[in-house]
């Protein structure tokens, strides 16, 4: 299953449920605001033990300028 929550795109597992997926959502988004780093995405799997979570950092674009030297001879 496909979804937005809270602007960061989710994977989830469809054998969970949409508020199990909400709550883990809502916690990991906060634990990585509180840690100061920007989510991208978030995977959810569902093993029948375990709920595997993958988070996944928003990348950072930068664009620098190229210089170029030019002599006038």
């Amino acid at each position: 299953m496909c979804t937005i929550i809270q602007g960061i795109p989710v994977m989830a597992d469809p054998a969970l449920s949409r508020k199990k997926i909400n709550q883990l959502v809502c916690d990991i988004i906060k634990t990585w605001k509180w840690e100061g780093k920007e989510l991208g995405k978030i995977e959810l799997i569902y093993d029948g033990q375990l709920i595997h979570v993958i988070s996944y950092e928003k990348p950072v674009v930068q664009l620098v300028p190229l210089q170029i030297n030019t002599r006038e001879t």
